[in-house]
């Protein structure tokens, strides 16, 4: 029965909200938004940034990928990093740093901004980091022993690659490329602050749709054609058969200096745009001088009055930090009440669009005068829920039975279990993916956007756009400094801790 309850009322969590906003606008509305030229034309170019920018990353990370599988140096090792990028580093931050360094003096005659070019660069910087780990790791997998003997077999390098190693990494590399295009894909801050008017995404007409036509049936209509979308490419892992590979064959290779050397740039391309924030936040780049005033100019009560910088870093701290202890308890409670039907009710999750998520939850308010907060608090369990679930599944649907069992025999309660048993061994995981969902929530814009939170309950990612989009370039840039400094030692923090806890086990 508790299992019944704790899945039905997660479903409901986000099922009711969906379900009611499909009630009341699911109609002849929607069938005529979708066949509209202009649904088709945003679909289209949906479509295109997103394979154009996933084909590119996936040919921009087969070097560095290639030599992290070679490599135990500090170069593979900063490689393999980057993957903190797609998943912890906030979509507004990339924004900033491609909008302070688009307007550098030898750049601005080239009018990067607002073009498909830089949307796509952008999308390669934040999600090629997906495709070098994936690939990076399949690579790295594969039996040194089936190389020697093809090599010994006469097989050249070209043959091994597409006889052996392409078909060996093609699951983790469909992996890689579904992630890829989800994310280009439903990609809402890097369109809309780098593209400007001149183009738009299914993503970017669903979030603005309150601000504009406030045509709800046509919200409804995109977002459908997401789901489909995505829906129909998600089937791609699939098709190609999983490999199971024996760890312990591993073992360096020699790289080439040109493999070296182009991870190298790869590395420096990557992170410089990940501490550009807190490079620009010291040093104007109008000026080419370092000046400290503009943070005096961010926390001053003039600039507060106009845009809540002291507020959103306090509301984006609670907020976080709510969201975080939630979701820690909610998936430990439904990974302990484990069914058939958990996967699926958690896992789907993954689906919703974070823009569509922000119109369903603003209707709820609208409808039935339901506070921002809670409705907010709402939208990010659902959208941290999962990867939360899939950080946690392991390790408490792994944790040893026969412990459990001992202690119940000896009388323990389910109480005491938990805190003299599951809790001091479970501690460093709970901890990791509190900072893990405590970073996500911090630099989370599409749901904080599309329900202008920044009227109500302003979070650091709204107000961080808001003042770019005024042209407040250095104080923008300095707040921007400051969320990059926070998600770098939370990633910090949680990477330290995963390892102490890998160690001891």
């Amino acid at each position: 029965m508790r299992k019944f309850t704790l899945n039905f009322f997660f479903l409901l969590i986000w099922l009711v909200p969906f379900g009611v906003f499909c009630f009341y606008n699911l109609g002849a509305g929607v069938l005529q938004s979708l066949f509209t030229s202009y649904t088709f034309k945003v679909a289209q170019f949906t479509f295109f940034q997103a394979f154009l920018s996933t084909f590119i990353a996936l040919a921009v990370a087969l070097i560095p990928s290639n030599y992290i599988s070679k490599s135990n140096s500090y170069i593979s090792f900063f490689a393999e990093s980057t993957i903190f990028i797609p998943f912890f580093f906030p979509a507004v931050s990339t924004v900033v740093a491609f909008s302070i360094i688009g307007n550098f003096p030898f750049l601005k005659p080239f009018n990067l901004l607002y073009t498909l070019g830089i949307i796509v660069v952008a999308n390669v910087f934040y999600n090629s980091p997906i495709f070098v780990k994936y690939i990076g790791e399949a690579l790295r997998n594969i039996p040194v022993s089936i190389i020697e003997n093809a090599c010994l077999e006469g097989a050249g390098s070209i043959r091994i690659f597409f006889r052996i190693k392409l078909p060996m990494v093609m699951p983790s590399l469909l992996k890689a490329f579904f992630l890829c295009f989800a994310f280009c894909f439903t990609n809402f801050a890097i369109v809309l602050g780098l593209g400007g008017i001149k183009f738009s995404t299914l993503e970017v007409e669903i979030a603005t749709t309150l601000s504009s036509s406030m045509n709800l049936s046509k919200a409804l209509g995109y977002g459908i054609i997401q789901f489909i979308i995505l829906s129909f490419i998600s089937f791609l892992p699939g098709l190609a058969s999983s490999y199971e590979s024996d760890h312990s064959e591993r073992k360096p290779f020699k790289s080439s200096r040109f493999s070296m050397l182009f991870t190298a740039l790869y590395v420096f391309f990557e992170f410089f745009i990940v501490t550009s924030g807190l490079i620009f936040a010291f040093y104007n780049f109008y000026t080419g001088r370092f000046d400290f005033s503009g943070i005096i100019t961010l926390f001053s009560a003039g600039l507060n009055a106009y845009y809540p910088v002291l507020k959103s870093l306090i509301d984006s701290f609670i907020l976080s930090t709510l969201t975080a202890l939630a979701v820690v308890v909610l998936v430990y409670l439904l990974l302990k009440s484990y069914s058939r039907f958990t996967d699926w009710i958690v896992l789907s999750a993954c689906g919703i669009s974070n823009a569509f998520l922000g119109i369903v939850l603003v209707y709820m308010n609208i409808r039935y005068s339901i506070p921002y907060v809670m409705l907010v608090l709402c939208g990010y369990l659902i959208i941290s829920a999962p990867i939360a679930y899939s950080f946690m599944y392991q390790h408490i649907r792994g944790f040893p039975s026969e412990i459990i069992e001992a202690s119940k025999v000896d009388g323990a309660s389910v109480f005491q279990i938990f805190k003299l048993i599951e809790l001091p061994i479970l501690m460093p995981v709970f901890i990791t993916v509190f900072i893990q969902i405590f970073a996500i929530v911090f630099g989370e814009f599409t749901i904080a956007y599309t329900m202008q939170l920044i009227n109500y309950f302003p979070t650091v990612p709204v107000v961080d756009y808001a003042m770019l989009s005024d042209r407040r370039i250095i104080e923008s840039s300095i707040l921007n400094g400051i969320s990059v400094l926070v998600i770098i030692t939370l990633f910090l923090l949680s990477e330290m801790i995963r390892k102490r806890y890998r160690n001891k086990i």
